[in-house]
């Protein structure tokens, strides 16, 4: 059975437990997660809604419905959820929840201060929680506070020397920083770490084609579109590698293929403006 079948299934089973009042509250909470993996929003929200009735105190309730705001782009009514479900938390780890989640919708609306201080109270609960370092340390890097963003990332990789998520992130800083050479040393070590990982290898070859190894970066982008052939993004690097070697076909070749992918959609209109002026 598909997840589709498996979510109907359970639907049917929370619906004959929905009528039970000892059962209603969990039922209903239960059922929105499966509405909402199934696609089914409106009835989700419903749910979580009458759970709140339910059982007004539960910070559950605010914690999702909160998290499905944030999914649905709309980031001010998850701060809200999040904002109430904070006054009604009395557990520690739920207080940290909220802060981490409330620090996301903030960054979403570009409040990049206020996240990092909401990210700053979850700490002052939880300072070793990881998740909330990773999340502040991006929003350092919005806000323009590079050296400390680093500072956590390099904690960070130090308890957890071969974590790929943070050797990717402090190669995509040092290259935005304009290092172009410390960016290619994180990401070569990336590699070391997982060989075959497609976006770890689309990652080295934009990194060797920006500090001029074009002949290696082609080659790893190539072999990261073998493992990930529907990664627009690669596509993307694909073709400025071609363009690189002076292979107009091939580089217009690729740039319609990302386009085709959606690269407009998930990253801007960057590819469409390559083949606007180099594929006339």
């Amino acid at each position: 059975m598909d997840s589709t079948g498996k979510h109907t299934q359970a639907v049917k089973l929370l619906d004959k437990l929905v009528t039970e009042p000892s059962w209603e509250f969990r039922a209903r909470m239960s059922r929105s997660s499966s509405y909402l993996a199934s696609g089914s929003f409106e009835l989700a929200f419903n749910d979580i809604s009458a759970a709140m009735k339910l059982e007004p105190d539960s910070v559950g309730p605010y914690m999702n419905r909160g998290s499905m705001y944030l999914s649905a782009g709309m980031p001010d009514r998850a701060l809200a959820d999040f904002d109430d479900g904070l006054k009604k938390s009395s557990q520690t780890k739920d207080s940290v929840s909220f802060y981490l989640n409330r620090g996301s919708a903030l960054g979403m609306m570009r409040r990049f201060q206020e996240a990092v201080d909401s990210y700053d109270n979850a700490l002052r609960l939880d300072p070793a929680n990881r998740s909330v370092r990773l999340n502040k340390a991006s929003t350092l890097d919005d806000l323009g506070r590079p050296d400390e963003a680093k500072q956590l990332l390099l904690q960070l990789l130090a308890e957890t020397p071969n974590d790929l998520m943070i050797l990717n992130n402090l190669g995509f800083q040092a290259n935005a920083q304009g290092d172009l050479d410390d960016g290619l040393s994180w990401f070569t070590q990336a590699q070391q770490v997982a060989p075959d990982d497609p976006l770890v290898l689309n990652n080295l070859g934009y990194s060797q084609l920006r500090t001029g190894n074009v002949q290696d970066a082609l080659k790893n982008i190539q072999r990261s579109i073998s493992l990930y052939p529907a990664n627009s993004y690669a596509y993307r690097n694909l073709g400025l590698v071609w363009q690189a070697k002076g292979e107009k076909d091939k580089a217009c070749t690729a740039f319609e293929k990302a386009l085709g992918l959606g690269f407009s959609d998930q990253y801007g209109p960057e590819v469409q403006q390559l083949r606007k002026t180099y594929c006339p």
